[in-house]
């Protein structure tokens, strides 16, 4: 761990992150359960403007976007990804949770 300039721990992960935008907080929080529970950590947003400006301001290491949003979200996600992230990986998740995991950890190895 580091320390801060309050001798605060700071604690740092080696789990990739995942942000997970969807059009329902159920269903965010769903995957979001999942995610962790798979090892990674998750964030999750269900309005556009909080999850893109957390994309901007967090690292991390995909983004999974649920079948339910708009496309016009889509392309603005993969277009930040495109310029300023070029090493996230995104997952269009359009299925239920039984092939999430598998989904995520193919993108991820993807960029081994």
């Amino acid at each position: 761990m580091e320390e801060n300039s309050a001798t605060e721990p700071i604690a740092i992960s080696l789990k990739k992150h995942i942000v997970v935008y969807g059009k329902h907080d159920y269903i965010v929080e769903n995957i979001k359960g999942l995610i962790e529970k798979a090892d990674y950590t998750a964030s999750g947003f269900s309005v556009f403007a909080e999850a893109m400006d957390y994309l901007r301001m967090n690292p991390f290491d995909a983004v999974v976007i649920g079948g339910g949003v708009d496309p016009h979200d889509r392309i603005e996600i993969q277009k930040l990804i495109d310029t300023d992230f070029k090493h996230a990986k995104i997952i269009e998740h359009y299925g239920g949770p039984a092939t999430l995991i598998t989904e995520l950890t193919s993108a991820l190895e993807e960029s081994k």
